[in-house]
């Protein structure tokens, strides 16, 4: 395995970019806040980095990359650069999204769902570079950089 993918929904030409997360914390576009906020701070507390609003989010699986292409956009194969990159990722959880109970989504932002007792009960891992993510895995990565590189492939 020596890519990920990202399907995005704008275009990206060719070329290396800047993490704009790290300016500007990345929102969530369907995460409700409150659980948002709180993965965040789970993720800050265990690896260092608030790994929902600074991260890049891809995948080793093209095919659930392009899930998330939207007319207009882009399918990217992301290869890092430099030295400095974290790509934390769980062996058991396709997408973040699937952690959280469909309710959490429609109730008041008081919900009583804790994102944080659900993400101790999974093996999060953080790895440095995409070959020490084990081979067939095919869900999120969040990789942690300052800078990467993208090649449309779709």
């Amino acid at each position: 395995m020596n890519y990920l993918y990202r399907g995005t929904s704008h275009f990206f030409e060719d070329g290396i970019y800047q993490n704009e997360n790290l300016k500007r914390p990345r929102m969530p576009k369907t995460t409700p806040r409150n659980i948002h906020e709180a993965a965040d701070a789970w993720f800050k507390e265990r690896f260092g980095i608030s790994a929902r609003s600074q991260t890049v989010f891809c995948t080793p699986c093209k095919e659930h990359a392009s899930n998330h292409f939207e007319s207009g956009g882009s399918l990217l194969e992301i290869s890092l650069v430099g030295e400095n990159n974290s790509l934390i990722y769980c062996l058991e959880v396709n997408d973040f999204l699937d952690l959280i109970p469909t309710d959490a989504f429609t109730r008041s932002c008081d919900s009583n769902f804790d994102i944080a007792e659900k993400l101790n009960g999974f093996d999060y891992r953080v790895a440095k570079n995409i070959e020490e993510i084990p081979s067939g895995f095919a869900g999120e990565v969040m990789l942690f950089c300052e800078k990467y590189k993208v090649k449309n492939v779709g």
